[in-house]
C-alpha cells in the first residue's frame, strides 16, 4: 500500500533532465542598448595564481635576476618632466577637493575627446591629406580587474610636443584665472571646464592618469604621458603596445581611487552620460559584459530513458 517513487533515471520530460550553459558577452553598445547577441567575441575573466611556489637555490635567484634586467631593458626610455607651477597648484586643489561633484569628469573628459573628433573631421575636410580612414567616436570601458576606467577616442591625437605644453606646461591665461578665481571664492572645482583645463578633473576619481596618443599627423608615433598627480610626469614611446591605436587618437586610463571604484559600473555611466552629454554628436559607445543561459541536454540523466522519452 506504500507508494514507491520511480527512479529518478526514468522521468521523462527535457525540462528536468537539462542543464544550463552560461557565456559571457562582452561589447560596446551605446548607452541604453542592450548589448549584442552571442556573435559577438566573448571576454573571459583573467586569473591569477593563488600561490607561489618558494624558490631559494641560487640558480633561481640568478634567473630572476637576469629576467628583471632584461625586462628592465625591454622598458621604453621615459622622459621625466616637472608640471608648470599654475597647474602644479590646480592639480593641488582637485585632490584636495573634498566637497567637489566628482562626477563631472566624465563631462569634463568626454568634452575634451569631442573636441578632438571634431577637430579631426574638420582637418580631414580641409586638408585632402588628412582624410579620416577612421570615422570619429567615443568609447568609454572599465576594467574591476585592474581598477581602471578607459576613455577613449579616435579624435586628432597629440605629438609629443602637444603632450607637454597641453597636459603640463599650460601657458593660457586660464590655468592663472582657475587658480585665483578658487582663492577669491568665485569658482569652485565643478567649473574647471569652463577655464579651458578640464583634464586635471580626473585626477578626482583617479591617483595615476596615463595618456596613450597618437597624432593624425603623418608619420607620427604613439606616445604614453603618465603621472601619478605629484610635481612631474612622463613621457615614453608606446609603438610596442599591445593595443595600439589605429589611425589617430587618444586613451585616457584612469586608475581609480579606493573610494571612487562605483565608477567602474556601466549603469553608472550611462547615468552621467545621460546627465551630461546627451548633446555630444559622436558616437558614444560604452562597453558591457552579459551573461547568456542556454539549455542544453544533460546527457548523463537520459542515457537510461527510452528512445522518445527524453
Amino acid at each position: 500500500g506504500i507508494h514507491q517513487p520511480k527512479p529518478a533515471m526514468k522521468i521523462s520530460g527535457a525540462a528536468l533532465c537539462a542543464l544550463f550553459s552560461a557565456a559571457s558577452v562582452a561589447a560596446f553598445v551605446s548607452p541604453g542598448l542592450q548589448a549584442p547577441p552571442s556573435s559577438s567575441s566573448s571576454v573571459g575573466i583573467s586569473s591569477r595564481p593563488a600561490t607561489f611556489a618558494r624558490r631559494n637555490s641560487a640558480s633561481a635567484i640568478l634567473r630572476r635576476m637576469a629576467d628583471a634586467t632584461a625586462e628592465a631593458s625591454a622598458e621604453p626610455e621615459k622622459e621625466s618632466f616637472e608640471f608648470q607651477a599654475e597647474v602644479g597648484r590646480v592639480m593641488d586643489l582637485i585632490i584636495n577637493s573634498l566637497y567637489s561633484d566628482k562626477d563631472i569628469f566624465l563631462r569634463e573628459l568626454v568634452s575634451n575627446a569631442a573636441d578632438a573628433c571634431d577637430k579631426k573631421r574638420f582637418l580631414s575636410i580641409t586638408d585632402d591629406g588628412a582624410a579620416a580612414s577612421v570615422q570619429p567616436e567615443i568609447k568609454i570601458r572599465s576594467d574591476p580587474d585592474a581598477g581602471t576606467v578607459t576613455i577613449e577616442d579616435s579624435g586628432v591625437g597629440m605629438t609629443r610636443d602637444e603632450l607637454i605644453n597641453n597636459l603640463g606646461r599650460i601657458a593660457q591665461s586660464g590655468t592663472r584665472n582657475f587658480v585665483q578665481a578658487l582663492g577669491e571664492g568665485t569658482a569652485d572645482v565643478n567649473l574647471i571646464g569652463q577655464f579651458g583645463v578640464g583634464f586635471y578633473s580626473a585626477y578626482l576619481i583617479a591617483d595615476r592618469v596615463e595618456v596613450i596618443t597618437k597624432s593624425m599627423q603623418p608619420g607620427s608615433p604613439q606616445l604614453k604621458w603618465e603621472s601619478a598627480a605629484g610635481q612631474e610626469f612622463t613621457i615614453a614611446d608606446d609603438g610596442a603596445s599591445d593595443e595600439p591605436i589605429e589611425s589617430s587618437g587618444t586613451r585616457i586610463v584612469l586608475h581609480l581611487k579606493d573610494d571612487a571604484l562605483q565608477y567602474m559600473e556601466t549603469s553608472k555611466i550611462e547615468e552621467l552620460l545621460k546627465r551630461y552629454s546627451e548633446f555630444i554628436e559622436f558616437p558614444i559607445n560604452v562597453w558591457k559584459e552579459t551573461t547568456e543561459y542556454k539549455k542544453v541536454p544533460d546527457e548523463e540523466a537520459n542515457k537510461d530513458l527510452a528512445e522518445g522519452e527524453e
